[in-house]
């Protein structure tokens, strides 16, 4: 027989079936073995091993070894080695041993402890195989005693383990209630609403129950199981667990102290308002950035990336790290117009600027100035008007001028004319075509040929240098031209310094005697007297 004495208890007593499938639910079982020397004498021993059941049998002890978890309280160790535990879940094995020998006194105990694993869900009576090797009596040396130790396990009695399936869900989701109780009992729900409802006779291993679906909770229930034998000679028994709501929901909520909550969502509309450490987030159903609503916001600043009107068609501003931007609201980013009384601003930067409607002209401002349109027509020039106008140049196709146009500087045409200071003078590099009077106050100097299909009067003296061809001339009332009559007309007297040569004739006319010479071809005629002062000389 074993050279010590061994004696087996179990928490609870005796061990309950698990009852569920679910071992992390499963009400967890413990076995300690006292292990003493009942003797008057000291016991050498070497190592006790024992060998555990598992399966899922009436005779298995449980079905999850890898979850046992073994220990030691050793006797105080007088002589030899301390004691070790080992577990094996492979060979279901459990050991402990003094390699060097360990020595029990008289009186002196060790307890060994198996916990934290499901007890098998069929009751029965377990059998555990105990190995001891150890000195035995005097003379015997070392020995193998084998024995057996025995527990109980059986079905509880009373309900246990009352837990939902999911501690949190969410709103209006199915709720699945389980436990582990005898079928002997019959069993009811009471909800939070406080109706009862029973509970049919379970189908599987488990006890289960669900709420119909009208009556899936929204907001935290608690529920309680309600046990009592068919003939009432047992008492009742009551167990509760409450669901909780991930996002529970209320009628109406009254907070005279404050409201705490991280966020907010409603109901039907998922619109969701988180609040943050700076304020208040709030975003739609797909998590994006959601919609404010509000007839008035009193507020000290807007932080945000675009702002629009109320409905989709409406213009909306975009806040760029430049300044903003102003769209229409149909189309892709299409610039729109901004209205206003007056606006104050340092600089504009823009393509164009028309007037209030479609017809007004318009201003472009490409890179090398300013280009003024009309509103009518495609790209038509625009007439500027303006009180003064200070510019450098002005490059234009024609210039109109209604009053008087003043140039300090001078003008110049190109290739036409210019003027000049000191003196002043109008150089005229072309044509010069005057259809009105021509008036020169001072000398009047041309360098190539004069037309003048009007009259041309010269107040002073005119030296031309060239041929004068005219249709009529007139010298001081003194000589003139009649281009009808091809007549050179003197009304004073003639004085020729020179020879006066008269290719086709010439006509001396008295105006009230007629002609008084005439000289045609290798003839002259005279006509009344000739009275010669000097010489007289004759070749014949």
């Amino acid at each position: 027989m074993a050279a010590l004495s061994y004696e087996i208890l179990t928490d609870p007593v005796p061990l309950q079936t698990s009852g569920s499938d679910d071992a992390q639910t499963s009400v967890a079982g413990t076995v300690y073995i006292v292990v003493s020397n009942p003797t008057t004498d000291w016991v050498p021993w070497y190592q006790i091993e024992v060998v555990l059941p598992c399966g899922k049998e009436a005779g298995d002890l449980t079905d999850r070894p890898d979850m046992i978890k073994t220990g030691i309280e050793p006797y105080a160790v007088r002589f030899g080695d301390v004691p070790k535990d080992e577990w094996d879940a492979g060979t279901r094995t459990f050991t402990v041993s003094a390699a060097l020998g360990g020595l029990f006194t008289p009186g002196d105990s060790m307890v060994l402890s198996l916990d934290g694993f499901p007890v098998s869900d069929k009751e029965g009576l377990v059998r555990l195989t105990v190995n001891e090797i150890s000195g035995g009596d005097p003379g015997d040396g070392v020995r193998t005693h084998p024995l057996t130790l025995s527990l109980l396990k059986r079905a509880p009695k009373a309900p246990r383990n009352f837990r939902p399936e999911e501690a949190l869900v969410d709103g209006g989701e199915n709720v699945v209630l389980v436990w582990d109780g005898p079928d002997t009992l019959t069993y009811t729900i009471e909800g939070p609403d406080g109706l009862s409802v029973p509970v049919p006779q379970r189908s599987g291993p488990d006890w289960r129950w669900s709420p119909g679906p009208d009556d899936a909770p929204l907001r935290d229930a608690t529920y309680t199981l309600v046990a009592t034998s068919p003939d009432g000679r047992q008492p009742g028994y009551f167990l509760t667990t409450t669901v909780a709501v991930r996002r529970p929901e209320f009628e109406a909520v009254t907070a005279t102290q404050g409201l705490f909550a991280p966020r907010i969502e409603g109901t039907t509309d998922k619109g969701v308002i988180v609040l943050t450490e700076d304020g208040v987030e709030v975003l739609a159903a797909d998590g994006e950035p959601g919609l404010v609503s509000a007839g008035k916001a009193d507020v000290e600043g807007v932080t945000t990336r675009w702002v629009r009107g109320r409905d989709a068609a409406a213009g909306w501003i975009e806040f760029p790290a430049a300044g903003l931007n102003v769209f229409r609201g149909e189309g892709d980013r299409k610039w729109g117009t901004v209205a206003a009384d007056k606006a104050d601003l340092n600089g504009i930067n823009t393509a164009w600027v028309q007037g209030r409607d479609a017809a007004a002209g318009w201003i472009e401002f490409p890179a090398a100035g300013v280009n003024v349109f009309r509103g009518d027509g495609d790209r038509q020039w625009g007439t500027v008007a303006a009180d003064k106008a200070d510019l450098n140049d002005l490059v234009t196709d024609r210039a109109r001028v209604k009053d008087r146009l003043t140039l300090d500087g001078g003008l110049t045409v190109t290739d036409v004319l210019e003027t000049q200071s000191g003196p002043s003078r109008l150089i005229v590099h072309g044509r010069l075509d005057a259809e009105g009077e021509l008036s020169a106050a001072q000398n009047a100097s041309i360098g190539g040929e004069l037309s003048v299909n009007g009259e041309l009067r010269a107040s002073q003296s005119a030296e031309i240098a060239g041929v004068v061809v005219a249709s009529d001339l007139t010298v001081r009332g003194k000589l003139r031209t009649n281009h009808e009559q091809f007549k050179l007309i003197v009304e004073g007297e003639s004085l020729f310094r020179e020879q006066a040569n008269a290719n086709g004739g010439l006509a001396v006319r008295n105006e009230h005697a007629g002609w008084l010479v005439h000289a045609k071809g290798e003839q002259v005629s005279i006509q009344g007297d000739l009275r010669v002062h000097g010489a007289f000389r004759s070749d014949s």
